[in-house]
Order: structure tokens, then C-alpha cells, then sequence
């Protein structure tokens, strides 16, 4: 049985008498008898106690992102350990090669803080020079101190503990304890844990790099990718520009009114696909705040089929409007819904042929606390693969008439107004998308029919 498991057994029995365990009352370290009624904590520690310690710091840094809050309770609890009056986590500084205090516990630690170390200054640029560890107990005899902290701090280095943090072949810095508590030396028992402290401290830092690395990875490839898919749009949307101005100029030439009247409705529609695209990146970036108050969903959608009427009679299609006659006023953003809804019908009738149908359907729900809204056109349909990417960023399958961030920003505004969104769709036969948002109706139980 090795001993962890010794030291395991050991434990639980000792949790299960009932008479509080008592260490022995002395231990001998480099020749000296400490008293275990003494007030440091360090000197009370049996082998138990210091693999209860060192596992209770493992644990606290195992798996942690949060490192000043984590490395500081560990540096705290080894202080305690060993018996130091200060305790101190210097880091390398890659683009100097000193160190600087990340770290610090103990008197003067907020004037530490400020005192950067040239490269192999001091105690501690020795230990990280060498990778070696050391135990100065005469640190004021030693040529290596850094006086300088001690001129700042106003402290006396009496003697320093100081070893190497690793991880791998990765030198991140060095972990330093000064001034063992009474007047005591520094002991080899010290180095152990502190070593022991200082592995923990080094795989601690290497998780929060490498976790650093990827959540920088995957940033600057999103990045790569809206950046891409908005150059594509912007593109598209220059080119229709182009071809709208070349069309107003040889209009212009030959005097032909009609030509430069269709060449601006060109320049004009373009114009109007950058604005929207500017607005949906923008919806997209940040968090957007609904702001709800009593709105007539039924008048919203009305208004919406209204000023699409015009677009629709030009590809002769249809659009039939069906309100809810008994719907109250529903306690909504207004703008967002009406965004929401334009979004959708304006999908619907890029999706029709000519003589196309489509309906917009306002009804409640059987349980009376949500009302649905229903976009249905007679279009094409889409294909299996493309529903598995239709709320994607920069998807579309209109070419260059499309950003592919319309049916992304609709899917937002409607979760930030507490609702879902669905579709059905069947190719050669049509789609129907399906709005579901709370009511929150403000009318009495009785109004309500």
C-alpha cells in the first residue's frame, strides 16, 4: 500500500474517534525543539496535516481561471503553512525579462506591487536565473538581496525561502516566502511544501494561458469569419451601386429620363441594403434592451402588408392580411416586432413567383398567455441542407439581393422579447414561419373574450 493510501486510512480513522486527535509536542527542525503551543501555525503540522493543507491548495487552483483570486487564498494558505510574516508570486515579464510582484501578501504587499525587478536582480532573479531553489537565512549578509524593496517598504528581509514555478520547461516566474515567523530559520521541511505549493501554482498559470490561447483562437477566427461574410455583402451591394451609377450615366449621354430613372432605383435599393446591413451588424454586436409598452400587434402587422403592397404587385403577388379580432394590446417593443416582421415578409415575397401567395395570420394561443404570428408564402420551399443553416450568419440564398443576417437579428429581437421562432417548410410547395411571444396583457380577466 503506498502511502497516500496509508495516509488516507489514516485520516478517516482519526475522523471517526470521538477524542479530538493530539500531535506530539515537540518536533525537532535543524536542531531546534519547537513548541506546538506556540501561536504559528506552522509549528503544529503534522505529515497529516501538511498533505490536508497541500491538497486543500491543489484543489483550490485546480481548474481555476480566475488567478488573482485563486493564487491569492493559495499564497495565503502556504504563508500560514509554512509560517512566514510575507508571501509573494513574482511572474517574468516576457518583453523585460524582470519580474514583477503578480501577487502579495503581508506587510508592505501593496508597495511591493509597484516595484518592478530587472532581469536577474536580487534573490529572486538568482532562483529564476538557475531554476534552483534556495533558503537564505542572513538575507541581509547576502550580496544578491534586492535592497530596494526594503527601502520602499520600510521592511527588514531577515531571511527568504524562494523556488522556481514551472510547468514543464515553462519558467513563469518564482514563489518567495521572507521571514519565518519568531525569529526561526527557514528548514528544508519549509522547501518541500513550498516546492510541492510552487508545481501547483505552475500548472495553474499554464491552464489559464492555454485557455487564453484558444479563447483567442476561436475569437479572432469569428472574427475571420464575419469579417469575410461582410466584405462578400458589402461587395455585392458596391457592385449594385456600380451598375446603377454606369446605367444613370449613359442614360444621362443619350438624355434618357426613363434609363436614369431605373439606374437610381438601382443606386437607391443598394443604398438602402448597406443601411440595413449596418443596422443588422449592429444588432448583432451588442446586447439590445427591448423596451415594451402596450402596442396593437394587429395594427404593427397591418402596416407592414401595407407597405409591402406595392413591392408585391409588382411580381403580382398576393398578400392576404388576417388580424385577431379579440387580441389586446400586448406589452412588447413595438420596433423590434415590427423589424421582426418586415424581416420575415420581405423573405416571403423574394421567395414568390410571380403570382405568388402570402398570408400573415395573427391568432392566440389555447392557454391565453402568448399570441403567434404566421408568415406563409407559396415560393419554391428550402432544401433540407439549407434549413440546417438558415439562421447562420452571412447564409443566404439570394445571392446578391441578400445579406444573410436578416433571419439571424429576427431570431435575436424575438429571444430578447422572451418568444421563439420556427419554420416549416416543404420544397416545391412553400414556407410558413411561426413568431410565439408573450402577451402580458394589461386588460382585465373580464375584458378579455
Amino acid at each position: 500500500m503506498n502511502d497516500l493510501s496509508k495516509n488516507n486510512r489514516h485520516l478517516k480513522s482519526r475522523q471517526s474517534e470521538s477524542v479530538p486527535f493530539s500531535p506530539p509536542p515537540t518536533e525537532t527542525i535543524s536542531g531546534r525543539t519547537l513548541d506546538r503551543n506556540s501561536s504559528d501555525i506552522s509549528d503544529s503540522l503534522t505529515s497529516q496535516d501538511e498533505m490536508e493543507a497541500i491538497l486543500s491548495i491543489s484543489l483550490s487552483l485546480a481548474g481555476k481561471l480566475e488567478l488573482p483570486l485563486v493564487l491569492g487564498a493559495a499564497l495565503d494558505m502556504v504563508g500560514k503553512l509554512i509560517g512566514a510574516e510575507g508571501a509573494s508570486i513574482l511572474l517574468i515579464d516576457p518583453n523585460t525579462g524582470g519580474m514583477e510582484f503578480y501577487i502579495t501578501e503581508g506587510p508592505g504587499a501593496q508597495i511591493a506591487k509597484t516595484i518592478p525587478l530587472p532581469p536577474k536582480a536580487g534573490i529572486c532573479g538568482y532562483v529564476a536565473q538557475n531554476g534552483q531553489s534556495l533558503i537564505i537565512n542572513d538575507a541581509q549578509h547576502d550580496p544578491r538581496l534586492y535592497r530596494q524593496v526594503d527601502q520602499s517598504t520600510g521592511m527588514t528581509t531577515r531571511n527568504i525561502l524562494c523556488v522556481p514555478i514551472q510547468s514543464g520547461e515553462k519558467l513563469w516566474g518564482v514563489l518567495e516566502l521572507i521571514n519565518k515567523n519568531q525569529g526561526r530559520d527557514f528548514s528544508q521541511r519549509d522547501l518541500r511544501l513550498s516546492e510541492i505549493v510552487a508545481t501547483q501554482i505552475g500548472l495553474a498559470l499554464e491552464n489559464s494561458h492555454l485557455h487564453k490561447q484558444i479563447v483567442q483562437k476561436e475569437r479572432m477566427a469569428a472574427i475571420g469569419q464575419t469579417v469575410s461574410g461582410l466584405a462578400h455583402c458589402i461587395k455585392n451591394i458596391l457592385n449594385g451601386i456600380r451598375s446603377g451609377s454606369a446605367v444613370i450615366d449613359r442614360a444621362m449621354s443619350a438624355d434618357d429620363f426613363n434609363r436614369v430613372s431605373q439606374g437610381w432605383q438601382t443606386v437607391r435599393r443598394n443604398n438602402e441594403m448597406l443601411g440595413t446591413l449596418v443596422l443588422d451588424m449592429l444588432a448583432l454586436a451588442r446586447d439590445s434592451k427591448p423596451h415594451p409598452f402596450p402596442t396593437d400587434v394587429n395594427d404593427l402587422a397591418k402596416q407592414v402588408c401595407e407597405l409591402m403592397t406595392e413591392r408585391a404587385a409588382e411580381k403580382q403577388v398576393n398578400i392576404k392580411f388576417m388580424p385577431h379580432s379579440s387580441l389586446p394590446d400586448v406589452t412588447l417593443d413595438p420596433t423590434h416586432f415590427y423589424r421582426c416582421l418586415l424581416n420575415l415578409v420581405s423573405n416571403a415575397l423574394d421567395a414568390c413567383e410571380t403570382n405568388g401567395n402570402i398570408s400573415v395570420r395573427l391568432f392566440r394561443g389555447n392557454d391565453r398567455t402568448r399570441f403567434t404570428v404566421s408568415i406563409t408564402d407559396s415560393g419554391e420551399g428550402i432544401s433540407q441542407e439549407n434549413q440546417r443553416k438558415l439562421f447562420e450568419e452571412f447564409f443566404t440564398t439570394k445571392g446578391g439581393r441578400g445579406t444573410g443576417l436578416g433571419l439571424p437579428v429576427t431570431k435575436k429581437l424575438i429571444k430578447e422579447m422572451g418568444g421563439i421562432i420556427i419554420f416549416h417548410s416543404i420544397v416545391g410547395r412553400g414556407t410558413r414561419f411561426v413568431i410565439a411571444l408573450p402577451i402580458n396583457d394589461t386588460t382585465k380577466a373580464e375584458q378579455e373574450t
